[in-house]
């Protein structure tokens, strides 16, 4: 019975090559569209889980207009640091990132840029 079902598809598919071929082109490309967001959601919930306090770790973006475009940074002002912390009482600890540029980490033979 499934080979009847098989050669009725196939002989379908060759009779209608142009509607088969924008089905496929059409398919294969909402499952890749779906496992590009689906890979980009898992790698950006994958931060900072490996600490246990990993869901009151928050992270302040600095939104910038120029020119017309928005910018999104995850750098902010020096002191937000220290106003945040004493503001709020919610605040339990602070921490700031700033970056030095390209630098490499070395100990022994081992190198990490």
């Amino acid at each position: 019975m499934i080979r009847n079902y098989i050669k009725s598809a196939i002989r379908s598919l060759q009779k209608n090559k142009g509607f088969t071929a924008i089905n496929i082109l059409g398919l294969a490309l909402g499952i890749t569209t779906c496992m590009l967001i689906v890979f980009y959601v898992v790698d950006e919930l994958s931060y900072d889980k490996f600490n246990i306090k990993a869901d009151r770790i928050y992270r302040v973006n600095n939104n910038i207009k120029f020119g017309g475009n928005d910018q999104v940074f995850a750098v902010s002002p020096a002191p937000l640091a220290q106003t945040l912390s004493a503001n709020y009482p919610d605040v339990e600890k602070v921490t700031r990132l700033r970056n030095r540029g390209d630098f490499n980490v070395k100990k022994g033979d081992r190198e990490i840029r």
